[in-house]
């Protein structure tokens, strides 16, 4: 899934939260741009909750 938000200044901000939660290459593809986050057979349930749960703080408090 990849995601845009409103401003570019907002997904650096987004990619620099997300690296001190210690999640990590969720910069969307150089040609693209956006957020991507993908969910792959090796990504276990707990990280997926820990990406979900910094994704809805954000969201409140931006």
């Amino acid at each position: 899934m990849t995601m845009r938000l409103p401003t570019e200044a907002l997904e650096d901000k987004f990619i620099a939260d997300a690296k001190k939660e210690g999640l990590i290459g969720m910069k969307g593809h150089r040609s693209v741009g956006g957020i991507r986050f993908s969910i792959y057979n090796a990504v276990s349930l707990d990280d997926i909750k820990k990406t979900v749960d910094f994704m809805e703080r954000f969201r409140k408090a931006n």
